[in-house]
């Protein structure tokens, strides 16, 4: 007999149990412990549940943004008895009704090229892939001669979202940039934040825009670590190679230890990053989209 499943909002009491069967799953644990109590506070999103008599086999986290009217998806989980049974497809589709009570427009979420369960999942929900990503990592951070790369100023806004408009690698990113492990839509208001913030690089060549690197430090906060990461980067070859030296240097002069490469899965950047040493990772992470 086919057991039932329940899926509800989480409750703090759930919080043992759903550690539990998050211990192993990943070499190290899961970021699941460190986030449940933001996450149960936050009013903007929501961890449900799935029990099977009673007893919680499964969670999920949505957040909603109301601007872009699009949701994010992540922190599936179930309990390795428990998987096969629906636990993954069932939390999904209260996840994507909430968001679309939310008023989003559409959902997202991201999953490793090597998760062949989550893809069978995704299929089934209608999703589609939309964008593939890596996270290349290096600690090989030293000065580096750059010769046209400078930190943005809100003068360069227009020119750099006029330059994204043509670009080839804005389009195969879907547009989208990254913090940590989540993906958002980049907008002007974006580029405008970032700018403002002082975590925006732009390559300069005679007044025109060649080039875009978007760094963030959530990292350094998030992991207790001396990081940052990319958020973007855009451009060719020669753009690249002078921003990523350009950032190295100001890595090198901070004590920054680790760069965490977040990009777009395109052979020009990732070509550029190897040779600055960056290391490309076995798996690739694919976002997927789904229209509500």
């Amino acid at each position: 007999m086919k057991e039932k499943i329940v899926v509800r909002e989480a409750l703090d009491t759930d919080r043992e149990a759903v550690f539990r069967f998050c211990e192993k799953t990943w070499s190290w644990g899961d970021y699941i412990p460190r986030v449940w109590d933001k996450w149960m506070k936050n009013k903007s999103g929501k961890i449900f549940v799935a029990t099977i008599k009673n007893v919680p086999v499964g969670i999920s986290h949505v957040k909603v943004d109301k601007v872009k009217k699009e949701a994010w998806l992540s922190a599936a989980r179930t309990a390795p008895e428990h998987r096969r049974k629906g636990v993954a497809t069932a939390i999904a589709r209260k996840c994507l009704k909430y968001a679309k009570q939310n008023g989003a427009e559409k959902a997202r979420l991201v999953t490793s090229s090597d998760n062949k369960a989550a893809r069978i999942v995704l299929q089934k929900l209608e999703f589609t892939p939309i964008a593939e990503f890596v996270e290349m990592i290096t600690e090989k951070i030293k000065p580096r001669r750059s010769l046209k790369s400078k930190w943005s100023k809100l003068r360069d806004l227009k020119p750099i979202w006029m330059f994204l408009q043509k670009s080839e690698i804005f389009s195969k990113s879907a547009r989208l940039f990254t913090i940590l492990f989540r993906w958002y839509s980049l907008t002007l208001r974006d580029l405008e934040w970032f700018i403002t913030q002082g975590k925006a690089v732009v390559y300069e060549n005679r007044g025109k825009i060649e080039g875009l690197t978007l760094i963030d430090d959530s990292t350094a906060k998030e992991w207790q670590e001396n990081t940052i990461q990319t958020c973007y980067i855009d451009g060719n070859e020669e753009t690249i190679m002078d921003m990523l030296n350009f950032l190295a240097t100001y890595c090198h002069k901070q004590g920054i230890k680790k760069i965490y490469g977040f990009t777009c899965k395109h052979q020009t950047v990732t070509s550029v990053m190897k040779k600055l040493g960056f290391e490309e990772p076995d798996e690739v992470e694919i976002v997927y989209e789904k229209k509500l």
